[in-house]
Formats: structure tokens, C-alpha cells, sequence
């Protein structure tokens, strides 16, 4: 089974939400996680455009060390990483082949306020059978 990336701000508590939220729904364990501010991320984004670098977004890296690898941030990985969770979440996911200019708008407005409108919370790892999900 193909294995998914998602960077994640790690002061964030939006984004400390949203992989809480992943890991609750994501029963075939097909998503792992890294912060944005950790080694990881150092690493596997070195050689990326700038506008992924720049992005103040999550990052998601689908079929994580295959060669078919894709890499989407804004909108257009979050949708992706619902279509991927599958069952109900494949139904909001279909917005992902939409194209980005008509969600990416409210995506950066929310991503642009979210320090102001969350706590910042280190990534929480809720049970320690899912340490392994989380990369440095």
C-alpha cells in the first residue's frame, strides 16, 4: 500500500487539529507526518520550487517514496488528502479536480489567520502505537 507524507506546521493548532483528525480517520495507517520546522522536511523539500518552500500551507507528498510521487500544497492537498482518507471524505475530496484558483483564495485566508485564531500547540501524538506515523 502506497504511503502519503503530510507536512504540517508544528506550532500551529490548526494544523495540530487537522493531523489529530487524520489520524482518527486514516484506519489503514496510510498517512504519515512531519513538521515543516523538523529534519524531514529539510530534507525531502531541499529541491522543491520555491512556491512550495514559501507555501504557508501544508505540504503533501502523495505515494510518498514512489517514483508516481506528487506533491500538492493549498487547497488542492487538502481536498487530496480527504480523497485519499476515502469512504464520506472521497465525496468533499472530489473538489480536489476542480481547479485551484476557486478554492485556493480561502484556503490562504484561513492559512494566513491561523496563529491568530488558534493556539499554538506542538503535534500531540494521542497514542504511542502511532509514534512511528511521525517522522522528525
Amino acid at each position: 500500500m502506497a504511503q502519503h507524507l503530510l507536512f504540517y506546521d508544528g506550532e500551529c493548532g490548526l494544523c495540530d487539529h487537522l493531523v489529530q483528525f487524520v489520524l482518527r480517520v486514516d484506519h489503514k495507517g496510510q498517512f504519515l507526518f512531519a513538521p515543516l520546522q523538523g529534519e524531514t522536511a529539510g530534507i525531502e523539500l531541499k529541491d522543491v520550487p520555491d512556491t512550495f518552500k514559501q507555501a504557508d500551507s501544508l505540504i503533501l507528498i502523495e505515494n510518498y517514496q514512489q517514483p508516481n510521487a506528487a506533491m500538492r500544497i493549498y487547497g488542492k492537498g487538502a481536498f487530496r488528502v480527504a480523497w485519499l482518507l476515502g469512504g464520506w471524505w472521497k465525496l468533499l475530496g472530489w473538489i480536489s479536480f476542480l481547479p485551484a484558483f476557486l478554492y485556493d483564495w480561502g484556503y490562504r485566508l484561513v492559512a494566513k489567520n491561523r496563529h491568530r485564531l488558534f493556539s499554538k500547540d506542538s503535534c500531540k501524538i494521542p497514542d504511542p502505537s502511532q509514534k512511528k506515523r511521525f517522522l522528525s
